[in-house]
């Protein structure tokens, strides 16, 4: 959900093994789908043909495309904090659209179904993040397009800032994410820090696991440059 250019897409199917039965990419974003059949056929050369489908879509509306029960788990990397919503006689930005989200993966689960997402922590500071880059781009063949990269980073994280601040974004504490997930029914709140530690990776499920699903649970991997705990 809120797939992009395909990183945690190509991550899910690798760490699989290339288990998935299958994989729907969701973004607001059409131009993303040619990013997705190029990272199809760049999959498809190394092995088995990922069934990768993408699909448009503005979660700010909700998930209204997929019917009750479709997913047996959902993966979201730093996308859902950027539903948003405006009241349309005040003017002013409300969470409403991502209260209603929460409520839209929850539907669209199966019973035990999973539910991975990372967002960025309250007043997240961009800086330990650019440090990490930065460190980072000396290891890389393109250090200048990486270092490029960082310092956009850092500007755009100043704009996010600056809208979350107006209420557009949402930077809740993990305690607010967790109340939030259990009024629209998951269970098992679990969360770890990522990125720098500026950013929460948060596990839950819909309805109490059985033994077999609790198995079948943990064996969903988490890519490592999302999980990596701080």
């Amino acid at each position: 959900l809120g797939c992009g250019c395909g990183q945690l897409t190509a991550a899910l199917w690798q760490r699989s093994g290339g288990q998935i039965g299958e994989i729907t990419a969701v973004d607001c974003n059409a131009v993303n789908a040619e990013a997705i059949d190029k990272l199809r056929r760049k999959l498809t050369a190394a092995g088995k043909t990922p069934p990768i489908r993408f699909l448009v879509g503005n979660f700010s509306s909700g998930l209204t495309q997929f019917a009750d029960e479709t997913f047996d788990g959902i993966v979201s990397g730093l996308a859902i904090s950027y539903a948003e919503s405006c009241d349309a006689h005040t003017g002013r930005y409300t969470d409403q659209a991502y209260n209603h989200l929460l409520a839209e993966m929850f539907r669209v689960l199966k019973p035990g179904g999973r539910l991975v997402f990372s967002v960025n922590v309250p007043n997240v500071r961009f800086w330990p993040i650019f440090w990490k880059s930065l460190r980072l781009a000396f290891r890389l063949s393109k250090p200048a397009k990486t270092l490029v990269n960082a310092l956009r980073m850092m500007a755009y994280g100043r704009w996010l800032q600056r809208e979350a601040k107006r209420g557009r974004f949402h930077y809740f504490p993990i305690g607010e994410i967790e109340q939030r997930l259990y009024q629209v029914g998951f269970q098992g709140f679990r969360f770890c820090h990522s990125y720098a530690g500026q950013a929460y990776v948060i596990a839950v499920n819909k309805a109490a696991l059985t033994a077999s699903q609790e198995t079948a649970a943990k064996r969903m991997v988490v890519p490592l440059w999302l999980a990596e705990k701080s």
